[in-house]
């Protein structure tokens, strides 16, 4: 390794070092919403005040528990309860997925625009 691939190390790192605060602080942000879409059509509630909601999925219910401005999938019927061990989620844009249950968990309101169109 030469002195200039060394240099060269030495800036990327410290260019990933300086930008790893500003990708925090534009990730974490909290949204006080949950947008819960499955087969039964979509609803948004508040993260607050605590509680426990049932959502019917494709295979079942599922139970969805709302605490401390925060969600997670406490009871699934899917097969595998995948969603029950994504966990807690809180930062906006951050979701649960239950694909065989068809339900969907985000947080943060969103306006239904598209993200992007693939052709």
């Amino acid at each position: 390794m030469t002195r200039g691939d060394r240099l060269l190390v030495v800036i990327v790192a410290l260019a990933a070092v300086l930008a790893w605060p500003a990708t925090l602080m534009a990730t974490s942000s909290r949204a006080d919403v949950a947008r819960i879409t499955g087969p039964s059509g979509t609803s948004v509630v508040a993260l607050r005040p605590d509680r426990e909601i049932a959502i019917e999925g494709l295979d079942g219910p599922l139970k969805l528990e709302l605490s401390g401005g925060a969600a997670r999938v406490t009871e699934s019927s899917c097969p595998d309860r995948l969603c029950v061990r994504q966990g807690i989620v809180s930062r906006a844009g951050s979701a649960i997925v239950c694909v065989p249950g068809g339900v969907t968990v985000r947080i943060g309101g969103d306006d239904g625009a598209l993200d992007a169109v693939v052709r």
